[in-house]
């Protein structure tokens, strides 16, 4: 309780202009997430089913008093006739048993649920913190464009006063300046819905400003495919779930079985004044009831289905987990292979080029058309590295949730 009230406390107001690492990300999901901390309450939910299941059955009280005396023409003369009565209902063939340890199977299958809930949350919040990293990256691509198109523009109207250059020129720079602005405002504002995501998960406050970081966690890392499927089908927690219906619906069917035994209840009349032959009357009751027509036979027949059918879903579990991490490691060697592409020498060149762009075009040394070319192809390629490492990181994250474990830590 302390905990959850810790976690429920006033949360204070993020530093401005932070930057939050994927870890740290991570560590205050864990701490701060509503629906994280919502899940926790199906665990308390399901061991108070424990102790419900633990307590026996209250006894009954009953009371019959006279309430007409047809020979004195007298209503409510309990003094005449009156009878006290308490029962107990004892339940055999283990259905008290049965239904302890079945809330006992209920409480893993809570417990394994947040395990898989808390997998789901990680890497949701990684792949929208990739986008969040991807996008602020472009934004610092186009924030360089736009500036090498300020200072030329700036310099082109001047040259255009003086007729050192002509109007369409002016005019188609200022064309393509307009739409490489056009891209950067889509851009920031998917950026705002990235961040407003991720503001979501993190539950931090709506005008908390932050950066995050794009890391590349090792690159070259190579896995035998078998050996990490073989560990998913270990440390999967939708697999464990799986079984753990398996057991829960074997218990199950045990409880239904007990339950075709009826309760048997015993009662004892202390006082029983004026509707005996002897006076004072103690008495001794016993009641059960006859499994004539109702056995439970049809709820042990759906628990025996049950049975079979969870068995089914295991089998499918596997199969499907097998083929997850196949394709999240293919995946994730196609990306690792385009991620390599982009030497570190051919980014210097590419950006020593775009420097001395804007320079070459007022000199003369290069058209308007030379110079757009050049912007663009600084902007497509700049774009599309920072979308090869965006997948190159989902796809990381994405075998890690395949295989359900940290197996790539970045």
């Amino acid at each position: 309780m302390l905990l959850l009230l810790i976690r429920l406390q006033p949360l204070s107001a993020q530093p401005r202009d932070t930057v939050i690492s994927l870890s740290e990300a991570k560590a205050r999901l864990m701490n701060y997430n509503l629906g994280l901390l919502a899940t926790y309450y199906n665990i308390s939910q399901a061991r108070a089913q424990v102790i419900q299941a633990k307590v026996w059955n209250n006894p009954y009280f009953i009371f019959n008093g006279e309430l007409w005396n047809s020979e004195t023409n007298e209503y409510f003369r309990v003094s005449n006739q009156y009878l006290i009565q308490i029962e107990q209902t004892f339940s055999v063939a283990g259905k008290h048993t049965n239904a302890v340890r079945l809330a006992r199977v209920n409480v893993e299958l809570a417990e394994k649920q947040l395990e898989d809930v808390i997998r789901s949350l990680v890497f949701e919040l990684s792949n929208v913190y990739n986008d969040v990293a991807a996008l602020q990256e472009k934004e610092m691509v186009y924030r360089h464009v736009m500036a090498n198109y300020d200072r030329l523009m700036d310099a082109t109207r001047k040259q255009l006063e003086v007729g050192a250059i002509s109007v369409t020129e002016t005019v188609r720079l200022e064309a393509e300046y307009l739409a490489v602005k056009t891209n950067a405002l889509n851009n920031l504002g998917q950026k705002e819905k990235s961040l407003s995501d991720l503001r979501t998960l993190l539950r931090l406050p709506a005008d908390t400003v932050f950066y995050v970081e794009q890391r590349l966690p090792p690159v070259g890392l190579e896995f035998e495919a078998g050996v990490i499927a073989e560990q998913a089908i270990t440390v999967r927690p939708d697999l464990q779930l799986s079984k753990l219906d398996v057991r829960y619906q074997e218990q199950n069917l045990k409880l239904q079985r007990s339950a075709s035994v009826p309760d048997i209840k015993f009662g004892f009349q202390p006082i029983d004044k004026g509707s005996n032959y002897v006076r004072p009357y103690h008495g001794f009751t016993t009641e059960m009831s006859i499994p004539v027509f109702d056995r439970n036979q049809g709820r042990i027949k759906q628990a025996e289905y049950a049975i079979r059918q969870s068995s089914l879903r295991v089998d499918e579990a596997e199969i499907r987990i097998r083929n997850e991490v196949l394709a999240a490691y293919n995946r994730y060697r196609n990306s690792l292979e385009g991620v390599t592409n982009y030497n570190q020498q051919f980014l210097d060149r590419l950006r020593d080029l775009n420097r001395s762009a804007d320079l070459n075009f007022q000199r003369r040394n290069i058209s308007l058309l030379q110079f757009i070319d050049q912007q663009r192809i600084y902007i497509l390629t700049n774009l599309q590295l920072i979308d090869m490492r965006q997948l190159y990181l989902n796809n990381v994250n994405e075998l890690n949730f395949a295989v359900g474990t940290n197996l790539i830590e970045y």
